[in-house]
């Protein structure tokens, strides 16, 4: 029995089949995208719709967190709710308000890049 080439490429010995692993894990690759292509295409797209999230009134004597209750001392993040002095880091209360994009968001527009022009050879 004589092996024979890969039908495809002609560079390495085909199997059963006639190809290659190279080319057979390419065959099936191809084969697969192409079903999936054509489920997403005949599938409808669904609409769904979002109902817009109605953030609870923060109380400013209990922290949102723990509900413990606050004296004098409550700090206020700017996500608008109140937190007891364990809670007030944003890492502490898991914080909506995305802090690191405004502060680069603000850095940019205080400090915009100035390029200086490059000198000529004397």
């Amino acid at each position: 029995m004589d092996p024979s080439l890969c039908s495809k490429c002609n560079l390495f010995f085909g199997n059963q089949e006639g190809m290659c692993s190279k080319c057979f894990k390419e065959s099936r690759l191809k084969k697969d995208t192409i079903q999936t292509v054509s489920a997403i295409l005949n599938t409808a797209p669904t609409v769904v719709e979002e109902e817009a999230k109605q953030v609870p009134q923060a109380s400013p004597d209990r922290c949102a967190v723990c509900n413990k209750r606050l004296g004098n001392i409550n700090f206020r993040c700017k996500c608008a709710s109140y937190f007891c002095t364990h809670h007030r880091l944003p890492e502490e209360h898991k914080c909506t308000y995305d802090h690191k994009t405004v502060g680069i968001r603000k850095l940019s527009e205080e400090n915009p890049v100035i390029q200086a022009q490059k000198f000529n050879k004397l």
